[in-house]
């Protein structure tokens, strides 16, 4: 009897703490590294391992909110491909939303879906509703995972370019993404949702997740274009304009374009470059890397006028071409991040420009913990210190770079 009992106990232990177990909420860093160069020394998760996971554990939906679609035959997004187009032999309901503008006039890869049973596409005319494109580029699986990043579904995203990104395996930060694409879905439909989410996490509400690897981490979302995006969801430049103003030490940005030009109108858009020079005013130190594609008319004097300001220290940073011959749109720094101080991490779909902010859908995920700064620090510094950076010439004139 009491063997019978104690294997009874152990069943019904195990019925309890084995779904426990599997409920847990995950955290991970997601980079993409351009191949033959020195961002192959992190050791960060890889985007296309990361990805191919997520969908081949799909149970029920995938959820994909992105600028557009680049496949290329026999490189590493047609597997990506053939995993969602698996998922929905399998029954998994796949729901994809891209931007009508690219569509049109760019890469139709996405038509790869077409007539596949459980694979709906739906094209955003971001243009006609704010005067931008949909620029955010994330995915959620089954309601509770969530990626969301500077990679676009792109070939050369996961091979020749430089990306951040982030997983979350969360139940409330993933229904906050999908109130989102939601609201997105009823913008092409022309049917709007009337309800709010009142478990949104925003600011003043954030998702607490314990990670085995970075411990406690408290991390919120934030989105654009204000003008339609829910008022309890917090706003990106908003909130990027309190870290940089909240911060006392130290702000590390890499970031693929700065442009002062506000879209369709004559003045400057400065409030980022005046957020960064009063930072600079009480001591914080900071240092910005930009890809050498952000070298483009304006920006560039703009760029080099900021770089004198003291306590800040800018680098532009230029990728080598691939031993196999020249990609279009590739072998380019394409992450946008932020650190701040010791604690403070930002991860973005969203350029530092005017339109990104103000016209076009974006997505950013705000976080506070220490050891994800830490490595976040690391991949910056690396780089930072690397021979595919130099500082900013106030005497040199830059050339834009051939990009197609």
């Amino acid at each position: 009897m009491e063997k019978k009992a104690a294997v009874i106990l152990f069943f019904l232990f195990l019925q309890i703490t084995i779904p426990f177990l599997y409920a847990q909420d995950e955290f991970e860093l997601v980079e993409s590294v351009p191949v033959e160069t020195i961002f192959e020394e992190s050791t960060l998760p890889r985007t296309y391992g990361i990805w191919i996971k997520m969908i081949n554990d799909a149970k029920e939906s995938i959820d994909i909110e992105t600028f557009y679609f680049a496949n290329e035959i026999g490189e590493p997004l047609a597997d990506i491909l053939t995993a969602i187009k698996n998922a929905a032999g399998r029954g998994v309901r796949i729901t994809i939303i891209v931007d009508s503008s690219f569509y049109s006039n760019g890469d139709k890869s996405v038509d790869e879906f077409e007539g596949i049973t459980n694979i709906s596409i739906y094209k955003l005319p971001m243009g006609n509703i704010a005067g931008g494109v949909m620029h955010a580029k994330y995915f959620i699986v089954d309601n509770e995972n969530l990626f969301v990043g500077s990679q676009n579904m792109d070939w050369r995203a996961l091979k020749h370019i430089h990306e951040m990104g982030v997983r979350i395996k969360n139940k409330k930060i993933a229904e906050t993404f999908k109130e989102v694409f939601n609201l997105d879905m009823a913008y092409i439909g022309g049917v709007f949702p009337l309800s709010i989410n009142g478990g949104v996490i925003n600011s003043t509400n954030p998702v607490s997740i314990s990670n085995a690897e970075f411990g406690n981490v408290i991390l919120y979302p934030a989105f654009s274009p204000p003008k339609i995006t829910p008022w309890h969801i917090d706003h990106e430049e908003d909130e990027l304009l309190k870290i940089i103003g909240k911060s006392k030490e130290r702000l590390f940005i890499q970031m693929y374009s700065y442009s002062p030009k506000a879209k369709n109108e004559k003045k400057y858009y400065d409030t980022l470059d005046n957020a960064l020079r009063n930072a600079a005013s009480r001591g914080v130190q900071i240092k910005i890397i930009f890809s050498d594609w952000a070298i483009r008319d304006a920006a560039t004097d703009f760029i080099k006028n900021l770089s004198t300001v003291p306590n800040i220290q800018i680098k532009f940073s230029s990728i080598a071409q691939y031993s196999g011959g020249f990609i279009p749109y590739a072998r380019v720094d394409h992450s946008k991040y932020l650190i701040s101080d010791n604690n403070i991490s930002w991860i973005s779909t969203s350029n530092w420009e005017w339109s990104y902010f103000n016209n076009s859908r974006n997505a950013t995920i705000i976080i506070d913990n220490e050891k994800v700064n830490s490595e976040l620090s690391k991949v910056f510094m690396r780089i930072w210190d690397s021979s595919i950076t130099n500082f900013v010439d106030i005497n040199k004139t830059y050339e834009s770079v051939k990009r197609n």
